[in-house]
């Protein structure tokens, strides 16, 4: 019978490809992986790895093995939940993720009524971008995540995973007062010629700049940054320049700021949870109370 904690870390390796980061996402040394992932070849009788340059590659055994690992993990987890719903109340700790700017209007609302509804459940809350959160669900580090994804960029979850749509966040322009009546007029074309603010590179936020200006005929001319939508608004206020975000991220002071709407150009949020979790009655407790967070929210956009 093969170890499932070492089956987890070859599962891991695939992903991350050095023994290095398994190590840290584990809490453990290099050479720990490395003699359990020795012990499990051992016990597979054949050679899981092969190195290419700095990383390691699964060979075909490994991925074979890496592949039923995936389904022995959610059996499992299956049958925990299964177990779990024979009970008569919600009760344990359930770990929910939320990224920064879904945590006043969703998750801290969703996190009260679990706890006024449910008393037996305790509630768990992290900050965790998307990015972040969803391998942290994978890896069962959060039970579920509320997450986003841009309608103009697909994203593909990882085996397991199942993510459910909650509302559309709409972008909007933020221009100060000499630009917001233009863009009112003409649209996005008429920020061709504006200074431009924006996300650090590598943010996802900042593909929406891109994206949309490049949807309006122009590269935008980025002359400022910051890692904050408030920042940015903040910026935008002091007549700096313009800048996009997602609707939900404009605070009631900035409001005044918003000039439109970017057509086509949303975020959209959603629950992402463990395929195998659904069973359990926190996780179900959880997504009616996010569902029924949002509905008004998605009812308006």
């Amino acid at each position: 019978m093969y170890d499932i904690r070492r089956l987890i870390l070859l599962r891991d390796l695939a992903e991350h490809t050095t023994m290095t980061a398994v190590s840290e996402l584990h809490g453990i040394t290099t050479s720990a992986v490395s003699q359990q992932l020795r012990i499990l070849e051992d016990e597979v009788g054949a050679v899981l790895t092969r190195r290419e340059g700095r990383v390691l590659r699964l060979t075909h055994a490994g991925r074979v093995l890496v592949d039923h690992t995936s389904r022995i993990l959610a059996a499992l987890e299956e049958a925990e939940s299964a177990v779990t719903a024979t009970g008569e109340a919600v009760t344990g700790v359930l770990t929910m993720a939320t990224f920064r700017t879904a945590q006043l209007p969703l998750a801290l609302p969703a996190v009260a009524r679990l706890r006024a509804e449910h008393t037996g459940l305790r509630v768990r809350l992290v900050d965790l971008m998307p990015v972040d959160s969803v391998p942290a669900v994978r890896q069962q580090d959060v039970d579920l995540a509320i997450t986003y994804s841009y309608s103009f960029r697909s994203r593909d979850l990882p085996l397991g995973l199942s993510s459910e749509f909650l509302f559309s966040d709409p972008l909007v322009l933020l221009a100060p007062a000499p630009l917001r009546e233009r863009a009112r007029q003409s649209g996005l074309n008429a920020m061709r010629d504006a200074d431009w603010i924006a996300a650090r590179d590598g943010a996802p936020s900042i593909a929406s700049v891109v994206f949309a200006c490049r949807e309006a005929g122009f590269a935008p001319r980025i002359e400022h940054r910051s890692g904050s939508f408030t920042g940015m608004a903040d910026m935008v206020e002091h007549g700096l320049g313009v800048t996009i975000v997602p609707e939900m991220a404009v605070c009631e002071r900035h409001r005044a700021l918003i000039a439109c709407t970017i057509t086509g150009g949303s975020r959209q949020v959603g629950v992402t949870y463990r395929q195998a979790s659904l069973e359990r009655p926190a996780i179900a407790a959880a997504i009616r109370a996010l569902r029924s967070i949002a509905q008004p929210q998605r009812l308006a956009s």
